[in-house]
């Protein structure tokens, strides 16, 4: 196997590319599901999404130590929002019935529910400056958020890359969705029910919606593990702290991997929108605009690839510190092992003078 720098660089670039192209992150040795991203890492993704304005007060509120309101993992939201869109397009092609009824009745459900975590992320007193002279000291700081700007936030979380899958098979979770009679219906019905199982993909836990989603929810999780390394908080990482700050690699990645996916995205509706009359050097144009897309791409993939290797190295340094703890422990222990034996001869001189004074008390008594 080499051990060329480059080559074993590309060799990780690879790896990472075949992941978010397989759109499916697979679980851990254990057969452990993937944790979420942690709330830090899910904010700094969704200011991927934001103007610059916003993105640098948030950024700025973020590294004073300023809290965001948790609602239990902004995957959540996501979640929520998926099941949103597949809900329209279900009731976009049913007729009035048991079945449309019941959708649309969990639709208002799930948008009751969003409606609630938006008025708790935007609107909480306690995370937010509320009174005159608090916003305009948050605004001298260059940390005040205003309420269209948390909302714009809001909204970019509701992107939050995260599995689609979880949770019980897709039937069963269509029964759910549907119950009743509804549920009766959609298993009499196996073309309809078939494409349920297509569209809400249930059983694969760690896919994704797409590339663009993977590699951000895999830079988020190195960013994580990063963060929650113990030695990275340690002197031994002090000059890699000073060079490498993974929160800023982490929004620079998820502005440009959100930009890749809203030009490609474009470029599909534009080539789409021409259906039958595109011409062959539309065709043409739109392939070209996609390759000058590559290179970017490429880059991306490296940034992403380069967190994995921080990730790995900090594991190999995190053994390599255990090992040295444990020789230190031992060495330790080999000098009180030492300095106890030392003092056996002072303990048997005592032990002769205890019993001494014993055998003396013992003759004044008779």
């Amino acid at each position: 196997m080499t051990s060329d720098p480059a080559d074993m660089r590309a060799r990780r670039a690879d790896t990472v590319r075949t992941i978010a192209e397989s759109t499916r992150v697979e679980s851990d040795r254990a057969g452990r599901a993937h944790e979420p991203l942690s709330d830090r890492a899910a904010l700094l993704i969704a200011l991927g999404r934001l103007d610059e304005e916003t993105r640098g007060i948030a950024l700025a509120r973020l590294r004073a130590g300023r809290k965001f309101p948790a609602l239990g993992g902004f995957g959540t939201l996501r979640l929520v929002t998926e099941e949103l869109h597949w809900i329209d397009g279900r009731t976009a092609g049913l007729r009035t019935g048991p079945t449309r009824l019941a959708l649309l009745q969990r639709h208002v459900l799930l948008e009751r529910r969003l409606g609630s975590y938006r008025t708790r992320f935007v609107m909480s007193s306690g995370h937010y400056a509320s009174g005159v002279r608090a916003i305009r000291r948050e605004r001298r700081e260059g940390i005040h958020l205003d309420v269209d700007q948390r909302t714009a936030l809001f909204e970019a979380l509701r992107h939050t890359p995260t599995p689609l899958g979880v949770g019980p098979g897709p039937l069963s979770r269509a029964r759910g969705i549907l119950g009743g009679a509804a549920a009766e219906r959609l298993d009499t019905l196996h073309a309809r029910g078939a494409d349920v199982v297509r569209t809400l993909a249930g059983t694969d836990a760690d896919r994704f919606a797409d590339r663009y989603d993977t590699l951000l929810f895999l830079a988020g999780m190195y960013h994580d593990r990063i963060l929650s390394s113990r030695i990275w908080r340690s002197d031994l990482f002090a000059v890699a702290r000073a060079q490498l700050d993974p929160g800023t690699e982490l929004v620079q990645i998820a502005v440009d991997v959100v930009a890749l996916a809203q030009l490609d995205a474009e470029l599909t509706a534009a080539f789409e929108a021409q259906g039958d009359t595109v011409d062959e050097e539309g065709r043409r144009e739109v392939l070209v605009r996609r390759a000058d897309l590559i290179p970017v791409w490429d880059q991306v993939i490296d940034r992403v690839a380069a967190l994995s290797r921080v990730v790995d190295e900090i594991a190999v340094a995190e053994i390599e510190h255990r090992s040295l703890d444990a020789v230190q422990r031992t060495v330790g222990l080999d000098q009180r092992i030492d300095d106890l034996i030392s003092r056996s001869g002072t303990r048997e001189i005592s032990a002769d003078n205890t019993h001494s004074v014993s055998d003396q008390i013992s003759r004044d008594t008779l």
